[in-house]
């Protein structure tokens, strides 16, 4: 994939950030919105350029309120891990 492409996605899915600051700093919340948002053809080619490992850590640790049960079990799967998957945990306002 092309850096082109990264920033592509970085703009399509931290659009509020500038996509060189995505690519620098935030990696893992490109990789989360991906997950739970992003298109088929965007999903593989993120995980084609940064690894499974990449999205296998954003997987077991995602921000709370992230990523919904759905996307939770469907990567869980995809990625093929055993067992159940996880909840997705919710994100709690005082």
């Amino acid at each position: 994939m092309s850096r082109a492409r990264l920033l592509t996605l970085a703009a399509r899915y931290v659009w509020w950030n500038p996509p060189e600051k995505v690519l620098s700093d935030q990696l893992d919340k490109l990789t989360v919105n991906v997950m739970e948002m992003g298109t088929w053809e965007d999903a593989g080619a993120l995980l084609a350029e940064i690894g499974r490992d990449r999205f296998l850590a954003v997987l077991k640790a995602p921000p709370a309120g992230a990523i919904s049960s759905k996307s939770l079990a469907f990567w869980h799967y995809r990625l093929g891990l055993p067992g159940d998957p996880p909840k997705a945990s919710k994100r709690v306002f005082q």
